[in-house]
């Protein structure tokens, strides 16, 4: 019989408890929430605000913001590897065509 994971965590001055289907997606909920709470306690002491649901707001809107940046260098990435895979396809079918 499989093992149910339970997982508490705190975000903010909510209390989620959670069951990931694995060990990894519980380590993953627990990094995201500390991830979480040090963003609002960054946005809390840089800018005094006190309200948790704008912290959290400003939490969310920076980690949204980093995943879409991330988003695009990765499409950037793709693109240019891509490239690079056709210009050794092109390079070896050259090759290729003057051996024979």
């Amino acid at each position: 019989m499989d093992k149910k994971i339970v997982c508490n965590v705190m975000v903010g001055t909510e209390y989620f408890t959670l069951n990931p289907l694995t060990e990894l997606d519980e380590e993953v909920v627990r990094k995201a929430a500390n991830l979480i709470n040090d963003k609002m306690q960054f946005y809390q002491q840089k800018n005094g605000i006190k309200s948790t649901q704008r912290l959290l707001a400003l939490s969310a809107l920076d980690f949204v913001m980093s995943n879409l940046k991330s988003d695009l260098h990765y499409e950037d990435f793709q693109v240019n590897i891509s490239e690079k895979i056709i210009g050794i396809e092109r390079l070896v079918d050259s090759v290729i065509e003057t051996q024979f």
